[in-house]
């Protein structure tokens, strides 16, 4: 009778414990011995996905990966006894007040709004800054890029720094509506025919411009400045591309008008200097450095110092 009793009584005690329980409370992994269970894996991914938009639909293998690490973070952060004043917290949320022009009434309803209060904002700067300490020490502080390293960078894709090259053109312009009947076209087209005479006869084409050109540039002697060909009207590529400098064109028909364009100087493709890109290169390699050391450093450092099991 005694042990009916006791199988009764195990058996009762079994069947009171939810089946949904079980599973939500089973291990999935443990750090330093320290376990993880399924629903603390649902419940950070659930937490993350309000807050990162990249977490959801991410898969559980991901996001038990992503909260190992997290986990592994506070670990270190504990050991190298990391501690955050309350100061610290009031000056940073203080910063972000000020960035957003907001008071503190207006910022804790907008966290109410988020589910959150303020003690609870308070625990969550007082993580982030933990992190950045961290990182500063473990990361950055090792980070550094020298002026041989971006000189390197530079010459082995100096093809990126390629300026394109540039003309400097002067034009004159006869308005003559597209639509214009012929004997009027005619009359346009003869009178920039004279133009032209004139010009190749040795008159200056910015001296002769300001006196005929019918643009808004005549007052500059109908200076285009230092542009790319193909920034120019379609009409003027071709024969800019075949005229040498000094060369003055033949009358080009558009639907502004009838142009003649001097091709003043041609400037070759040339390099922006290192000097002008040097402040870009040089951040662009840190933190490509400062991602791969992060990288190796929770994936491969971190790790020696830490047992971790997975069990998903």
């Amino acid at each position: 009778m005694k042990k009916t009793c006791i199988l009764l009584c195990a058996w009762l005690a079994f069947a009171a414990i939810p089946i949904g329980a079980e599973v939500v409370n089973r291990i999935v992994a443990s750090v330093d011995g320290d376990p993880i269970t399924l629903y603390e894996l649902n419940k950070f991914i659930s937490d993350k996905s309000s807050q990162v938009p990249n977490m959801r639909g991410i898969s559980n293998k991901d996001a038990l990966q992503a909260l190992i690490t997290e986990k592994l973070v506070e670990k270190e952060i504990v050991a190298r006894g990391i501690r955050i004043r309350d100061e610290d917290i009031d000056h940073y949320i203080d910063r972000i007040k000020q960035q957003n022009h907001i008071d503190d009434e207006q910022l804790r309803e907008a966290l109410k709004q988020q589910g959150l209060d303020y003690a609870q904002y308070r625990l969550q700067i007082r993580g982030e800054i933990e992190k950045v300490q961290l990182l500063n020490k473990e990361i950055r502080a090792k980070v550094t890029i020298s002026p041989e390293d971006v000189s390197r960078y530079y010459e082995a894709h100096k093809k990126d720094y390629e300026r394109p090259g540039v003309i400097k053109v002067r034009q004159i312009t006869l308005r003559l509506d597209p639509d214009a009947p012929e004997p009027i076209a005619t009359a346009v087209m003869d009178r920039m025919e004279d133009i032209r005479k004139r010009l190749v006869k040795g008159e200056d084409f910015a001296t002769l411009a300001k006196q005929v050109s019918e643009d808004p540039l005549a007052a500059e002697g109908g200076d285009l400045g230092e542009l790319q060909p193909s920034k120019l009207l379609p009409e003027f590529e071709g024969p800019l591309s075949k005229m040498k400098e000094g060369e003055i064109s033949e009358p080009i028909r558009t639907k502004m008008g009838v142009h003649l364009v001097k091709l003043e100087k041609r400037i070759a493709e040339v390099y922006q200097p290192e000097s002008e890109v040097a402040a870009d290169i040089k951040e662009k390699l840190y933190n490509e450095e400062l991602d791969e050391r992060y990288r190796r450093w929770i994936l491969e450092d971190i790790q020696k110092h830490h047992y971790v099991e997975i069990k998903l």
